[in-house]
């Protein structure tokens, strides 16, 4: 089930970032200020009590915490302002994140693969692969 990858985390490898959010339309502004903080030093912190859940990330440029319930729309916002309504679910032992934005959607995957939480995020055609390890 995907309350496997309740804990917190923290990065450990990044692939294809950057291609990442040009296919989701991030300025080259806060491509500049994400690639600088987001790539290393950064820390999930993953929590669930029943169909309620919160994900906390956490960078040197501060803190931002979405709580949801599986299967329910919400609207929240993406880590550059973005307007973005969210669904979560469960899928298998994963914890996938699909969000819609003005131009574009997304979808983020967590799921535990040993001892690492493999975060794959898809959109625009793109695909990006973080990896985090316990902490």
């Amino acid at each position: 089930m995907a309350h496997n990858v309740c804990g917190t985390w923290e990065i450990v490898s990044s692939e294809n970032f950057d291609e990442y959010m040009k296919a989701v339309g991030v300025t080259d502004e806060n491509r500049a200020i994400a690639n600088k903080h987001f790539v290393s030093n950064l820390k999930n912190e993953i929590k669930q009590d029943g169909d309620n859940w919160s994900i906390k990330t956490i960078t040197d440029l501060g803190e931002r915490e979405v709580s949801f319930t599986i299967g329910k729309e919400f609207t929240s916002a993406t880590l550059d302002g973005r307007a973005v309504t969210t669904v979560v679910t469960i899928d298998g032992d994963a914890l996938v994140e699909t969000m819609k934005g003005e131009g574009f959607t997304s979808m983020n995957c967590r799921k535990r693969e040993g001892d690492l939480m493999v975060m794959t995020m898809t959109g625009g055609g793109i695909v990006c692969t973080r990896k985090y390890k316990s902490i």
